[in-house]
């Protein structure tokens, strides 16, 4: 059975909480943002949308790996289902799980370089060529760096880390600009605990334990990003 790393036994299960709960609020921000681009018609929060969608594709293909690897029941049903496309002895089983964890990391990879651009000062993307030309080669990329991943799996969350601490710098920039706006500190701490979320996630080689807060400040940053998100849809409503 493949798995990227050894997780605790005994959170085996409560991952999948906080995981479906950041892919529930991922969704709700896609969402919200994509009314506001109906509304307003400004294409980044046409991006913004698509991004969150990104994210909440990658949580979904981490949770049903996950459900796969702990519970022996929803494993035996897969294995049933793919049992003619995984070959005698189930000698493919491994390709299958390989290729759901690099449409988890290609997908989180991808949501968080496009949150990173949308943070940068704006401008018209895709209307040039050589920031398509650019664009093409960020997506390369985030392929080549996915598929490493799923042999070295630091690779995938130090990437990760990389692009967020980048983002947490342009939102840091973009509360200063804001006179300090609360919803802007907000959303810049949301993206700094993922951040350090993701460095625990680095470290899991160490000690399995990092596993676990590594789950818990990604929890927290989604927390923070609904927060954030339920204060401007009330702002936006009255």
């Amino acid at each position: 059975m493949y798995q990227l790393f050894f997780t605790p036994a005994w959170f085996n299960g409560f991952d999948l909480v906080f995981d479906i709960i950041g892919l529930v609020i991922a969704l709700l921000i896609a969402a919200y943002s994509w009314r506001v681009y109906r509304i307003s018609g400004e294409n980044k929060f046409a991006y913004f949308s698509f991004a969150f969608l990104l994210l909440a594709g990658g949580l979904l293909f981490k949770s049903f790996t996950h459900s796969v690897l702990y519970f022996t029941p929803l494993r035996d049903s897969v294995t049933e289902v793919l049992k003619p496309a995984l070959g005698s002895r189930l000698k493919f089983s491994e390709l299958y799980y390989r290729a759901a964890f690099f449409l988890q990391m290609a997908l989180m990879l991808g949501g968080w370089l496009l949150i990173f651009f949308i943070s940068q000062k704006s401008r018209q993307r895709l209307t040039k060529y050589y920031e398509v030309s650019q664009m093409a080669l960020f997506l390369y990329l985030i392929l080549l760096i996915s598929i490493v991943a799923n042999f070295n799996y630091f690779v995938f969350y130090l990437t990760s880390a990389v692009i967020l601490g980048m983002t947490v710098l342009n939102y840091y920039k973009n509360y200063l600009n804001t006179s300090r706006n609360e919803n802007a500190f907000r959303v810049m701490m949301s993206f700094l605990f993922i951040l350090i979320g993701n460095l625990f996630f680095v470290f899991v080689f160490v000690f399995e334990s990092f596993y676990v807060f590594g789950e818990v400040f990604m929890l927290i940053g989604f927390l923070l990003l609904l927060s954030a998100y339920s204060k401007a849809k009330r702002r936006s409503n009255k």
